[in-house]
């Protein structure tokens, strides 16, 4: 049974709306005038209101603001006359679900009803499976967690930039994520690009693009991200590493919503949400002149903070039991579960690589434990390092190169997974055939 309002200065319609939507099983309430809908929406919340066009204290089109509020917002059919239907559909392109036409028959009414109805529920479905999708890997129930959640559920279905602030590790690109899916883009592309990946000319056309000829190499055009990213979002993560010169070309594409591709003359017009992540604090960059004020202040119109795992230890062993879970599924084996002793010891630790070192963590477990049941001596062996460690270590004045890094790195996790090819190509991330090649790269005996 749903709640429908019928808004309608003819008695004659009030009447025939009340009694053949009451007959259908709805509830219906019935005013006559554009005061007496303000005021009944603000005393009961309604699933559907019927509007009529032509109201003696105001239309029924400049009402439809004050009709369309509340979370959900309620469906509005516009009632309407031949003479007033370029009104109605002006209405719909202001929010209005449909309209109908007088005069209307009962099945008429009742069709229109049940449709605009069965769509709210389709789209309240989505919305929840959107959600779902938003917050999915979003694992936590501190207080941190649950105040983030809220502030990302304000902030989604706004356009305004959002910095997102925290620790390496701590899953800045998750909240971007959320943003995006929980917010009225999500059905538009999510496009992420790490600014300290590229460099120069490479990160200026990753960006905005190039023309064909702009550069040696540049043999067709090629439209950049922000274009990849009109009408849904493009997440720049780690944008403290955007270089300078480049920074002046981004802060015009926030400024004016338009981009020039390397080479080009034309500015072409974009719509994209822009989300920013870094791990270092930008006002120092910025004292030390290596970021700009203006650009810092166009980006942070929303700055979201997001805690490290010191900070919400209680979701240690959620975040656990979830790894766990993924690792398995991953691994194509059976379930894996963490003793308590497992659980108790994973509490016990700082964690200073955050979230992503506790997934390394569980995820080499998963593949590395004999059984099915992760006790603390799987937990507790040789993490995967956190960013910026490495296995290999400096002796003497030798700085070892990144190839020596690399073969030493392999040579560990080989050692760690007693040889098992599989085992040491999940781990390192990367595929058995890539984990042969750089065998074979390196001189390691691939036996």
């Amino acid at each position: 049974m749903s709640s429908i309002l019928v808004v309608d200065d003819e008695r004659g319609i009030r009447s025939l709306c009340s009694e053949v939507l009451t007959r259908a099983g709805h509830q219906v309430d019935a005013v006559d005038s554009a005061a007496g809908a303000i005021a009944a929406t603000s005393r009961k919340k309604f699933d559907l209101i019927l509007c009529d066009i032509n109201l003696p204290d105001q239309d029924g089109v400049s009402l439809l603001p004050k009709l369309l509020v509340g979370d959900p917002v309620p469906a509005v059919l516009l009632i309407t006359a031949y003479p007033s239907i370029d009104t109605a559909v002006r209405g719909m392109k202001l929010g209005a679900r449909d309209y109908i036409g007088k005069p209307f028959s009962p099945d008429e009414l009742r069709l229109c009803v049940n449709r605009a109805l069965a769509e709210d529920e389709l789209r309240h479905t989505h919305n929840a499976l959107t959600k779902r999708l938003a917050y999915g890997s979003m694992v936590g129930d501190s207080p941190a967690m649950r105040q983030l959640r809220e502030t990302i559920d304000k902030v989604a279905h706004s356009d305004a930039t959002v910095l997102v602030t925290g620790e390496s590790g701590t899953g800045k690109e998750l909240v971007a994520r959320a943003l995006h899916f929980a917010g009225r883009r999500a059905a538009q592309a999510f496009v992420p690009v790490n600014c300290g990946a590229l460099v120069g000319t490479l990160l200026d056309s990753e960006l905005f693009g190039h023309v064909r000829g702009a550069f040696t190499g540049a043999d067709t055009s090629k439209r950049g991200l922000f274009v990849a990213a009109d009408s849904g979002t493009l997440f720049l993560d780690e944008i403290g590493e955007l270089p300078l010169e480049l920074q002046p070309k981004l802060l015009r594409a926030l400024q004016d919503g338009e981009v020039k591709p390397v080479g080009g003359n034309a500015a072409i017009r974009v719509d994209a949400r822009v989300i920013a992540a870094t791990n270092r604090t930008l006002q120092n960059q910025i004292a030390a002149g290596a970021f700009r004020e203006d650009l810092y202040y166009r980006l942070a119109v929303i700055t979201i903070e997001v805690p490290p795992l010191r900070d919400r230890p209680g979701d240690i062993g959620l975040l656990a039991r979830y790894f766990a879970e993924q690792a398995a599924l991953r691994a194509e084996r059976g379930r894996v579960v963490l003793s308590d002793a497992a659980l108790a010891h994973l509490a016990t630790q700082r964690w200073p690589g955050n979230v992503r070192e506790l997934e390394n963590t569980i995820e080499r477990a998963v593949i590395l434990a004999a059984g099915d049941i992760l006790e603390v001596a799987d937990v507790a062996g040789p993490r995967a390092p956190a960013a910026g460690a490495a296995f290999a270590t400096f002796v003497g004045d030798h700085v070892p190169t990144l190839d020596e890094l690399e073969r030493a790195h392999i040579l560990k996790v080989l050692e760690l997974c007693e040889n098992q090819k599989t085992k040491a190509a999940q781990m390192l991330g990367i595929n058995r055939t890539t984990l042969w090649k750089k065998l074979r790269q390196y001189g390691l005996d691939a036996d």
